[in-house]
């Protein structure tokens, strides 16, 4: 039995392990053909071959730090020889530098004692999809490395509005050409990534259904979704918008067909409820999503290209710091007597009473020695956000912390507000921040479970903040320490972390360093231009609004020539010099999580909702390149307090035996990296 990845162009095996995993569709559930041919591009897909008969699969993704089993299926003649071990174990093997592998499985397929015996321990049950809500176990398989994390996945839902044919597709009793492919919105691995909601279109074309069974069945159908508020917009202005913008950017003159307007109330309606996605099998719909995102920010997506984007998605719709750029968002100390204003942050699903709520806040106001209130808002007035904190006892505290959940950057501005927050303990000097609302919003509560928030004893959730350049046994003793004052229960770390580990530790007690982790750093010089749009250095080259600090995660476009990148890594930026700015500087470190070479078109549309680059600047990097660019995409950058100079690196460099390069990407050694580090941490 041979274990071998499958080759995107080896089409005999391919089409062998699809037709296998169509076979068993019962079980696996529906997975689009092009799933399985993206998984071999991506090298994530492995083949149990034995003389040349396929003998099982599995097909996994690679989100975050850990990995994700999709399918693990045998033939029926294979099965009980142990061939799904062989492929698990493979897969292990292959990715030993993850934190380890997850999958969902339904309850009722009484497979716990094969699980177990594959080596994975059941972690959590969560609701299936469908009427009956089957349970799900969630089973997690160790690779041996701390995890820091609570959630397995991340918490963040992907939400899209169905269209009539996707809801037909997967309710109606009759058969339906083509609703196979929408089958898969319903497979058990998208459970707890994807949320579909019904729009009031919706409701009105099944009301005006003919067949009267079907109607009645689908109007029942209809209780198991969530049905969200829309806002108040004038929906004839939208609707002119979007016919001007399909004239003028695709010659495609609306309507075409009576059914345009239908279509056409979908995007407004998603609009007007926050959703930022619409998923649909009608080609004519789907060839506007350019015209629909331009005006309303929906994006237009088939069943199948929505499944293989859904981790870009999630991304995408749980952080859009591009959008923050595109808003005159205000912060500002919250003024006495502002208490009623601030019920609109009640949080009435949590079972908070308004008396009680609006006590605590007159409490914040009653001591404006000792709290510091803020508040962040639109440029029309209305209240997105609301904080609280104090410095106490070596720790920042912050009992209150809310956002406007029906906005939709309400997601993005709970995990810009984190990030501020831990930016606030890096320049006090704190090492733990502490979040105590009694009432944490869902949204919140989603954004701190990303962010390594642990509970603690007392109910509320900490977070380590260790601006530490170390090495790994002295950050074990001293987290140690902290673990047992703060009544905390963490795993201990061994030297020698391999990439993927030591990123997850280092991205969850950021802005912390471990100098003897297996993590490669790169030299990447940025134009002054740039330097300052991603991260406001030099500073002085324009204005520019710092309310919400430096942006958590950041995209940086460049020339499609790999110099040995890869992800995940640290990345050390070095700001050039040009003609209108003299640098020459390394200021900064950031964590690099994705590395990606394609069309420049398709790399901007993936990465637009981290902002800063425009379409042309996107366009222009690849000019050269035969429509080619790279793109790597970056998060948790510190900067220096201290810059490091061309001359000073150039000493370093020769004194840890390289000869820096700073006209394109360089890999430094972990010697010289701990050099510039403690080179851009001196106090001068």
């Amino acid at each position: 039995m041979r274990i071998t990845a499958v080759a995107a162009d080896d089409e005999e095996l391919l089409d062998a392990v699809i037709g296998l995993g169509d076979r068993n569709r019962k079980t696996l559930g529906f997975l689009p053909h092009a799933a399985f041919r993206q998984a071999a591009q991506a090298g994530t897909l492995l083949a149990a071959v034995e003389g040349g008969q396929l003998a099982g699969y599995a097909l996994y993704g690679l989100p975050g730090e850990r990995v994700r089993l999709t399918h693990l299926c045998v033939d029926a003649p294979y099965r009980g020889q142990g061939i799904n071990a062989q492929l698990v174990d493979a897969i292990s093997g292959r990715h030993a530098d993850r934190l380890g592998i997850t999958l969902k499985c339904r309850k009722n397929y009484g497979l716990e004692k094969m699980w177990t015996r594959l080596g994975f321990q059941m972690r959590t049950e969560v609701p299936g999809r469908g009427q009956s809500r089957e349970p799900l176990v969630v089973w997690w398989r160790s690779h041996g490395h701390p995890d820091l994390f609570t959630e397995i996945e991340s918490p963040a839902l992907v939400t899209a509005a169905m269209d009539c044919n996707i809801f037909a597709d997967l309710h109606s009793s009759l058969p339906r050409n083509g609703a196979q492919e929408t089958k898969a919105l319903a497979a058990t691995w998208l459970v707890d990534l994807l949320k579909l909601v019904v729009l009031p279109q919706l409701v009105t074309e099944i009301h005006n259904g003919g067949h009267a069974a079907e109607r009645k069945a689908q109007i029942h159908a209809l209780m198991g979704y969530h049905h969200p508020e829309l806002e108040q917009v004038d929906e004839d202005q939208v609707l002119r918008k979007l016919i001007e913008a399909a004239w003028e950017d695709l010659g495609i003159e609306l309507p075409r067909t009576p059914n345009d307007s239908a279509d056409l109330a979908y995007v407004v309606q998603a609009q007007a409820a926050g959703v930022q996605l619409l998923v649909t099998r009608d080609e004519g719909l789907i060839a506007l999503s350019p015209v629909a995102e331009k005006v309303c920010g929906v994006r237009i997506l088939g069943p199948t290209d929505c499944v293989l984007a859904i981790d870009a998605l999630t991304r995408a719709q749980a952080y859009q710091p591009g959008s923050l750029l595109g808003t005159a968002m205000t912060t500002t100390a919250v003024a006495a007597g502002q208490e009623q204003q601030q019920l609109v942050f009640l949080n009435r699903p949590a079972g908070e009473k308004q008396k009680a709520f609006k006590k605590r806040l007159r409490d914040f106001a009653a001591s404006p020695g000792r709290w510091i209130r803020q508040q962040i808002t639109d440029q029309d007035g209305r209240l997105l956000a609301t904080y609280c904190h104090e410095i106490r006892d070596g720790e920042l505290h912050v009992p209150l912390l809310r956002v406007d959940e029906q906005h939709a950057l309400g997601a993005t501005l709970a995990r810009q507000l984190l990030f501020l927050l831990r930016q606030r303990c890096r320049t006090e000097g704190v090492e733990v921040l502490r979040l105590s609302d009694p009432h944490l919003q869902r949204t919140v509560s989603a954004a701190t479970e990303e962010d390594a928030f642990r509970p603690a004893g007392d109910r509320s959730l900490v977070a380590l903040v260790l601006d530490q350049l170390t090495d790994t046994a002295a950050l074990d003793a001293h987290v140690a320490h902290l673990a047992g004052r703060l009544g905390l229960t963490l795993p201990p770390l061994t030297a020698g972390l391999p990439a993927a580990a030591a990123s997850a530790v280092e991205h969850a007690w950021w802005p912390v360093k471990i100098t003897d982790a297996e993590l490669p750093t790169f030299l990447i010089p940025v134009q002054p231009r740039w330097s300052y749009e991603l991260f406001g250095y030099p500073e002085g080259l324009l204005a520019r609004d710092h309310n919400l600090g430096l942006s958590r995660e950041h995209v940086y476009y460049r020339a499609p020539l790999p110099r040995g990148e890869s992800a995940p890594a640290r990345i050390l930026w070095y700001a050039s010099s040009d003609d209108t700015m003299k640098v020459s500087a390394v200021f900064a470190c950031s964590r690099l999580e994705q590395c990606v070479i394609d069309d420049a078109e398709r790399l901007y549309r993936q990465f637009k909702h981290l902002g800063v680059y425009r379409r042309k600047d996107v366009l222009e990097t690849s000019q050269k390149y035969a429509g080619q660019a790279m793109a790597l995409r970056f998060s948790d950058t510190a900067l220096f307090p201290s810059t490091v100079s061309h001359r000073r690196l150039v000493e370093l460099g020769a004194r840890h035996g390289q000869n820096v390069n700073v006209q394109s990407v360089y890999k430094i050694s972990p010697d010289l990296f701990r050099a510039l580090y403690e080179e851009g941490h001196r106090l001068r």
